[in-house]
């Protein structure tokens, strides 16, 4: 593990209560309602490699289907011209709030002006899945215009920290998926 400093940012929704936004033509943005741990790993992949997402790389075919299944999680896949383009994933916590988990764009998407409307639908979703509050965190090793992108739809900085971070040195192994891929395989041959 490398370490370096991270410097993070919460953040709380504050403005006003959205509609979920007009799209451009041949854009799309869709529920995901079924649970696919497929799915939901491709999309934590496509979106997070670029940042060095690593949280769930060492998650389990199982890991996935159970957080996917427990209730609290919903997710939205956004489609440009019929292909992926990027997601939202939304969790209710148990106090009713419900975090901004992960969204992002794939790399080709970024500057296209999708990014706004799809934290815009996020907060509309959000809000129309009643949340008692809508937060979301983003950090210095993220995208450059990830704090200013929340800012600007209507989040404010209730909190900030410095700390290390640890990073996988071995990341682009990691983000192969192999744990994800033999674990899937096991749990379809033991359907069989």
């Amino acid at each position: 593990m490398a370490r370096i400093q991270v410097t993070t940012w919460y953040l709380d929704y504050q403005g006003p209560v959205l509609t979920l936004p007009v799209w451009p033509d041949e854009v799309v943005l869709t529920e995901a309602r079924i649970a696919s741990p497929d799915l939901s790993q491709f999309l934590f992949c496509a979106v997070g490699h670029h940042w060095r997402w690593f949280s769930r790389l060492s998650w389990t075919y199982q890991q996935w289907q159970d957080y996917l299944t427990a209730g609290d999680v919903r997710t939205w896949v956004l489609y440009q011209q019929g292909t992926p383009a990027g997601f939202v994933e939304l969790r209710k916590h148990p106090d009713h709030s419900v975090e901004l988990k992960f969204f992002g764009l794939l790399p080709a998407f970024i500057g296209r002006g999708i990014g706004a409307l799809l934290v815009r639908a996020a907060i509309a979703s959000a809000q129309q899945w009643q949340a008692t509050r809508i937060w979301v965190h983003t950090c210095s090793d993220d995208h450059p215009a990830a704090l200013k992108t929340y800012q600007q739809a209507g989040f404010m900085v209730v909190q900030t920290e410095q700390d290390e971070d640890e990073i996988p040195t071995d990341y682009p192994t990691l983000a192969l998926g192999a744990e994800f891929v033999h674990s899937r395989i096991a749990f379809f041959a033991a359907k069989k």
